[in-house]
């Protein structure tokens, strides 16, 4: 047994040494260091990663368990025998499976996101396309009054709202997904994997957004949100809560499509989407535009492998029918 001296820093003074038990079997741990809260604008970049080591660690885990049922076969003589263990030549080094995972993960929100791209320049999509451009352009014409409508004593307890909200759909998600891996329960695994699926293809879209169209926040320069105005590190079209929480909320009341569970996810997205107004954060085209995106973006993905499954678009009644005669419109392919 040895031990390692481990720095650590502190933010009242100079680093100090941590002394730590070593072996060959367990890794070394380091204390992590104190960071201040993350900043606001900054939250949503941490659930994307928490998202995107879920995704990594079960695509992970699927590989490892491929590679122990073609390197380890269940004997079919039926006798036990004990065989002493020993190394195998066959079995791909951790650290190959890993990559693996990371590359599959890679290679699928790439091709979401080019099938999500493409999917407005279709013929079919043309009314939708019409419809959604329309729409928010009556709101930009009304942004800066809508703005001006909204009391500066409620922005606090907007955001709180919004914040609350938002978390409360990710941990949803979370939530499913960890008992799904609890209670080995595939379908809710599934759901929680295409949360987070979902949501970094969001990410990349709005967080692409943000960048072009460079949007002034309300109650900056007068509030009057103007276009391309230099506004890269927070931009305030589209908003990203309202496209999160939209984003999170399709995935899962299409995976658990019970009205109460419905009402509860999509009531979650709505709240965000209206105090992030409220809280003086985003104009209404901004949380139009990043609800339509969160929505659209979590129903491809719930439902781009499992077409064949569905019931026909015309089948049911008609408030049942209108998500799949959307879909039927605004194909992903």
């Amino acid at each position: 047994m040895t031990t390692t001296a481990i720095p650590q820093e502190t933010r009242s003074g100079p680093a100090r040494t941590l002394m730590m038990p070593n072996s060959s079997i367990s890794p070394v741990l380091t204390t992590p260091r104190r960071l201040s809260p993350l900043p606001y604008a900054h939250w949503a970049v941490a659930s994307h990663r928490v998202f995107l080591g879920l995704i990594l660690l079960r695509a992970h885990a699927l590989t490892a368990s491929a590679q122990d049922v073609s390197t380890n076969p269940v004997p079919s003589n039926g006798f036990n025998q004990t065989l002493p263990d020993a190394p195998s030549s066959s079995r791909a080094p951790e650290s190959k499976s890993f990559a693996d995972g990371v590359g599959t993960v890679v290679k699928t929100i790439g091709q979401d996101e080019w099938h999500i791209l493409k999917a407005p320049f279709q013929k079919k999509a043309l009314i939708w396309d019409a419809l959604v451009v329309g729409a928010t352009g009556v709101l930009i014409a009304n942004d800066e009054s809508v703005a001006q409508q909204v009391p500066v004593s409620w922005h606090q307890t907007g955001i709180n709202i919004s914040n609350a909200c938002t978390y409360g759909t990710a941990a949803a998600a979370g939530g499913i997904y960890l008992t799904g891996l609890i209670t080995h329960d595939e379908h809710a695994e599934r759901t929680g994997v295409l949360a987070a699926e979902a949501s970094i293809d969001s990410f990349l879209l709005y967080g692409s957004m943000k960048l072009i169209f460079a949007r002034q926040r309300p109650y900056t320069d007068n509030a009057d949100g103007k276009f391309f105005a230099g506004n890269f590190s927070s931009g305030s079209f589209p908003s990203g809560h309202a496209a999160l929480s939209w984003t999170i909320a399709s995935v899962v009341a299409h995976e658990y499509p019970k009205l109460p569970v419905q009402i509860l996810m999509y009531g979650l997205a709505t709240a965000v989407a209206t105090t992030r107004v409220t809280g003086g954060q985003h104009f209404p085209s901004d949380v139009f535009v990043g609800s339509t995106l969160g929505y659209l973006v979590g129903t491809y993905v719930a439902n781009k492998d499992k077409h064949v499954h569905d019931p026909p678009p015309h089948s049911g009644n008609r408030t049942k029918r209108l998500p799949n005669a959307i879909l039927e419109h605004v194909a992903f392919q």
